[in-house]
C-alpha cells in the first residue's frame, strides 16, 4: 500500500512557531517515505520499465511492463499503482480510470533511482496531447517529469476566434488532466516543461502541491500559457513554483497566468478556491486571472514576482487577497495604448458593479507606471470592499498617483529592502515597516522563508 500525505490546510503562517517547525518536518518526512518505492521498496500494482521492460511480463517490479498501452489496460484496485522506472522516458496518454479510497489512493508514481521518469504526449490527435488524464476519484499522481505537449491546430481556413475549433480546443489542453467527474486528486512533486497549460482540473476536492512549472509560452494569438487551469470548485493550489510562462505579444499584448480559473472551459464552476504558499517569477500576463463568475477565492501567502496583473476578475464576489508579496520591477517599455494589461495590477470586469474584494497585509513594489484600484487613469481598476494594512514602494513613482487616491487608514508608503533578492529570498531586511496589524506581504520579517516547488526525496 502506497501511503499519502496531505499538508495542512492551516497556513503555516498562523501557527505557533515550534507548530510550524513540526509540521513542516512530518511533511517532508512523510513526502520522502511515499515518494516513489526505492531501490528495495516494492508497492503494490504495476511497473514500467521502457528499455527492459515488456508488455508480455506480469508488470512486477523484477519483470516490468514496457508501454504505456499495456498500461492502460490494467484494472488498478485500491491501494495500487503505476510506477515508472526513473531514468527512462515514455511518449503517449496514460488513462487512470479506476478509483482508490482516503485510505488507499491509486498511486501514479516513480521508482529506482535517478532523474524522475520523463513523459510526454507530442501529437495533438492523441487524447488531445495530454499526458496523463485522471477519470477517477482519490488518485494520487507524483515525481514525475512531463514535458512538451502540443497546441491544438489552427484553423484552415482561418475564422473568427468566437467560431475557432483551435480557441475551444485550448480548453481541452492539459498535459495532465483531472476530469469533472474526479474527486479528491492529488498533483504533487512534478516538474512541467513546456506544456501550455500544465495542470486542468474539472473535478472538486482536489489540489496541485509542491509541483514546479517553467518554461511555457505562446498557444495562440489570444493564449499565452497556464501553468495551473481550475474548472471545478473547491480545489487547492499551493507550494508550487512557476517561472518563465506566458509570451509577449498576441491581441493581448502579452499573456499567460500562474493559475487561471478559466471560465472559456464548458465546464466551469470555479468557486470556494485557495491559492497560497505558490511562488511565481517571470509570468506574462500575470499571477492569477478568474475569468468567469466565481466566490469565496483565497489568494495568500503567495510571492509573485512578474510581468501584468497580479489578480484581475470577472464577476466576483468575496476574493480575499491577503500577506502577499507583489513585485513588478521588470516591466518593459509600452505605449500608452498598452497601459492596459502592462500597467495594471487589479482590474474587474463586473456588470453589476460590484468587486467583493478584500485586499489586506499585501507588499506591493512597483514600477510607478502601475496602477492598482480604479480611478480616471485606470477606469477598470477594482473598488475593493476592504482595504486595509497594505504596505506599497515605488523606486520611481508617486504612491498616490499608483492608487488612484489617498492611502487607507492603515495602509503605508515606505521604502523595503528585501533580505536577498539574488537568492530569491523576498522577506523583508530588518529593520521593516511594521503593520498596525499582523505583517506585510507574504514573508513573516524575521522568521525563515517557506519554500514552494518540489520536494526532493532521492
Amino acid at each position: 500500500m502506497m501511503l499519502s500525505y496531505d499538508f495542512p490546510r492551516v497556513s503555516p503562517s498562523r501557527l505557533p512557531r515550534f507548530l510550524q517547525v513540526l509540521v513542516a518536518g512530518l511533511c517532508l518526512a512523510a513526502a520522502a517515505a511515499c515518494a516513489a518505492p526505492g531501490a528495495t521498496g516494492t508497492a503494490a500494482g504495476y511497473y514500467l520499465d521502457s528499455a527492459a521492460g515488456s508488455d508480455d511480463n506480469p508488470g512486477t517490479r523484477e519483470r516490468p511492463w514496457k508501454s504505456i498501452e499495456r498500461a492502460n489496460r490494467a484494472v488498478l484496485k485500491p491501494g495500487e499503482g503505476l510506477y515508472f522506472a526513473r531514468g527512462r522516458s515514455w511518449a503517449g496518454a496514460l488513462r487512470v480510470a479506476q478509483s482508490g479510497t482516503e485510505r488507499q489512493p491509486i498511486v501514479v508514481s516513480s521508482y529506482g533511482k535517478g532523474r524522475a521518469p520523463r513523459l510526454s504526449n507530442p501529437f495533438h490527435a492523441w487524447s488531445m496531447g495530454r499526458v496523463i488524464e485522471v477519470f477517477g476519484s482519490h488518485v494520487v499522481v507524483e515525481n514525475l517529469y512531463l514535458h512538451d505537449t502540443p497546441t491544438p491546430p489552427p484553423d484552415n481556413p482561418p475564422v473568427p476566434w468566437k467560431e475557432s475549433a483551435q480557441h475551444r480546443g485550448v480548453t481541452q489542453l492539459a498535459a495532465l488532466f483531472v476530469d469533472r467527474g474526479a474527486q479528491r486528486v492529488t498533483v504533487r512533486n512534478n516538474e512541467f516543461v513546456n506544456t501550455p497549460v500544465g495542470v486542468r482540473v474539472r473535478g472538486a476536492h482536489s489540489r496541485v502541491v509542491n509541483n514546479l512549472f517553467r518554461d511555457s509560452g505562446k498557444i495562440t494569438e489570444q493564449w499565452g500559457a497556464i501553468a495551473v487551469s481550475i474548472v471545478g470548485p473547491h480545489n487547492e493550489v499551493a507550494y508550487n513554483r512557476m517561472q518563465n510562462i506566458g509570451f509577449y505579444g498576441g491581441i493581448y499584448v502579452n499573456d499567460g497566468a500562474a493559475v487561471e480559473l478559466d471560465g472559456e472551459d464548458p465546464e466551469y464552476d470555479a468557486h470556494d478556491i485557495h491559492v497560497h504558499h505558490n511562488v511565481s517569477f517571470d509570468v506574462k500576463g500575470g499571477f492569477l486571472e478568474i475569468a468567469g463568475r466565481s466566490q469565496n477565492v483565497l489568494i495568500e501567502h503567495n510571492l509573485s514576482v512578474d510581468v501584468d496583473k497580479f489578480v484581475g476578475g470577472t464577476n466576483v464576489r468575496n476574493v480575499r487577497i491577503l500577506n502577499n508579496t507583489i513585485v513588478r520591477l521588470s516591466l518593459p517599455n509600452f505605449p500608452e495604448s498598452d497601459f492596459f494589461p502592462l500597467g495594471t495590477v487589479f482590474w474587474s470586469f463586473n456588470d453589476k458593479g460590484i468587486d467583493g474584494f478584500e485586499v489586506a497585509n499585501n507588499l506591493f513594489v512597483l514600477d510607478g507606471r502601475q496602477r492598482l484600484y480604479k480611478s480616471a487613469a485606470h477606469p477598470l481598476g477594482i473598488v475593493p470592499e476592504k482595504r486595509a494594512n497594505n504596505l506599497y514602494t515605488t523606486p520611481n513613482g508617486d504612491v498616490p498617483t499608483m492608487l488612484g487616491g489617498p492611502l487607507a487608514p492603515t495602509e503605508v508608503a515606505a521604502p523595503v529592502q528585501f533580505v536577498d533578492e539574488q537568492a530569491e529570498d523576498y522577506r523583508p531586511r530588518l529593520p521593516a515597516p511594521r503593520a498596525a496589524a499582523g505583517y506585510f506581504g507574504a514573508f513573516a520579517p524575521g522568521q525563515p522563508a517557506w519554500k514552494a516547488g518540489l520536494v526532493t526525496a532521492d
